[in-house]
């Protein structure tokens, strides 16, 4: 967190912030200009957000705070930004004047007053009320969907959102009677709730359809002979299924789509008018901001939820990595712990139970934060406590997956681990290993650095699954060395991975080191390859020299 003299602008900001406003409200008694009341909402809002950053010392409800600002804003700017003047210079030209009187749209365009408060009463309240609502966008537009059928005289309307990761709009609200312009599935009885529910959940690809159609065109569209547009279906013969005019409008905000808003009539209340029409737009510009603005919202709570989450679990990820290699005679350690920002999924280990039993554990959890750490320190916990027995490497792995995966049933998370057991005593190591976390022998006497694990299912993913077991006798300057994909993975500016063939060279041409020295030269060739290339994963290394 900053210290107070860090967060002594934030204060200040404040109090210039609180003058703005009590020269604003001068302007107002005094009547020598006009100042809307959206101004002073946004300059509330960001007194406040200054005031709680400084006493609280975290910036986040400021951010809040000037996204509420920038929403109350908005609205107020799109208005202002498409009036026309007239040639005696007022904001308004008589004509848009007469038919919004004709058509009680109740929008007024004056310097004395932009009565966005009148056309969204209640929407900005409900809008900051939705930040933290569990339901999400449902009921903002919900509130915002009633409005609209008051303003353009609509019996239905119906929003739709763009799914964030598929070509999908996904129904959010239905408000009032809004006549299903799409064939109603076959198992939903012909009955208005069992309708109504049904168009509640439906979801729509962006072919095939009118919604989709309008928002791939991006061009609003007013039907008032759904009989004669191919794109409107018409249902069985129901009197309350019967097609009547509709407005579609595709939502955008700086070209990025986010929905769609239809509006439907029933055919026995006629066609809607241009001016319903010119309404519907603008409001499906404002509910578009709306949408956007409360997705961005939600993005930065989720990344700040990330972030503390990251933290936490990279803090426990520290603390059960060895703080320092134990001296082991007869080998020499090295290692690369190199972990990225938030991502937490590395852990390696060295166990030793007895002269002729030293283990050494690399593993890389899938996932990120608290979810993946959870994975691994089960994993730890499990191997700490079977590896002590006389059973062979592929017989521990098997047995720890069989705990992984019984626990992991709920959690979509599982591991590489490569698992080696040294016998001082004898000269060889037993291996095995499961996922993607390779082991390499380099063999003094042919000078030849060769993969020898085997692609085994990862941890945690089948109960069933049995690890193989493999032994090598290993040789004086012999070296082992076992990483996570994170290394070999590692990308450069170009998008190349530094790959498997780059670390066996460098282990060929510092094989003369010891094992520390060896993991550095890797370190800083790695470090050489990908230069300012940003790092995306976890990477470790583990090194394990014979004297």
């Amino acid at each position: 967190m900053l210290n107070e003299f860090q967060y002594l602008p934030v204060l200040i900001s404040a109090a210039l912030t609180f003058l703005v406003l009590i020269f604003l409200i001068v302007i107002m008694a005094r009547k020598t200009a006009n100042v809307s009341f959206v101004f002073f909402l946004a300059l509330v809002a960001v007194i406040t957000g200054l005031v709680f950053a400084y006493i609280r010392k975290d910036p986040l409800f400021l951010y809040l705070m000037l996204l509420l600002a920038s929403i109350l804003m908005l609205p107020y700017a799109i208005l202002r930004a498409c009036m026309k003047k007239d040639e005696k210079g007022k904001k308004t030209s008589s004509k848009l004047k007469d038919t919004i009187t004709q058509k009680r749209l109740n929008i007024v365009y004056d310097d004395q007053d932009v009565s966005l408060l009148d056309v969204n009463k209640g929407f900005i309240n409900t809008m900051a009320e939705s930040f933290n609502n569990p339901q999400g966008l449902t009921p903002l537009l919900d509130s915002y969907g009633k409005k609209i059928l008051e303003l353009t005289h609509a019996d239905g309307a119906i929003s739709l959102v763009l799914d964030d990761f598929e070509d999908i709009l996904n129904v959010k609200s239905v408000s009032g009677s809004f006549i299903p312009p799409y064939e109603i599935p076959e198992n939903v009885p012909h009955k208005p709730q069992r309708v109504d529910m049904n168009m509640r959940y439906m979801q729509f690809p962006l072919k095939g359809n009118i919604f989709g159609a309008v928002l791939t065109d991006k061009v609003p569209v007013m039907i008032n002979e759904p009989a004669k547009d191919s794109r409107i279906f018409q249902n069985k013969d129901e009197d309350f299924l019967k097609c009547g005019a509709y407005i579609f409008i595709p939502l955008f905000v700086n070209d990025r789509a986010v929905g769609v808003l239809g509006l439907s009539k029933k055919p026995e209340n006629g066609d809607f008018t241009e001016a319903e029409f010119d309404c519907a737009k603008r409001l499906g510009e404002f509910e578009a901001s709306a949408i956007m603005s409360t997705s961005i919202h939600n993005e930065i709570v989720e990344r700040f939820t990330l972030a503390k989450e990251g933290e936490i679990a990279c803090n426990i990820q520290k603390s059960i990595v060895p703080a320092k290699l134990p001296a082991i005679p007869g080998l020499s350690l090295g290692t690369i712990f190199n972990p990225a920002e938030n991502i937490c999924g590395d852990y390696y280990d060295v166990l030793v139970s007895r002269k002729d039993r030293i283990s050494f554990v690399m593993a890389d959890v899938t996932g990120k934060s608290l979810n993946s750490m959870n994975v691994m320190l089960q994993l730890r916990a499990m191997l700490r406590l079977i590896i002590n027995t006389t059973q062979t490497a592929g017989t521990i792995l098997s047995w720890a997956n069989r705990g992984i995966a019984s626990e992991n049933n709920t959690i979509d998370h599982f591991a590489s681990v490569a698992l080696m057991i040294y016998d001082s005593i004898n000269n060889k190591v037993q291996y095995a290993s499961g996922g993607t976390n390779p082991i390499f022998l380099y063999a003094k006497e042919s000078d030849v650095v060769k993969e020898i694990s085997k692609i085994q299912e990862p941890v945690g993913v089948e109960k069933t699954t049995e690890y193989a077991d493999n032994e090598i006798s290993v040789n004086s300057g012999d070296i082992i060395i076992t990483c996570t994909d994170g290394l070999i993975e590692a990308l450069n500016g170009d998008g190349h991975q530094y790959g498997k063939t780059n670390l066996e060279k460098v282990v060929k041409a510092y094989h003369s080191l010891d094992g520390k020295e060896i993991a550095n030269k890797i370190k800083t060739d790695v470090k050489k390859f990908c230069g300012s290339a940003a790092q995306h994963d976890d990477q470790s290394l583990l090194v394990i020299k014979i004297k």
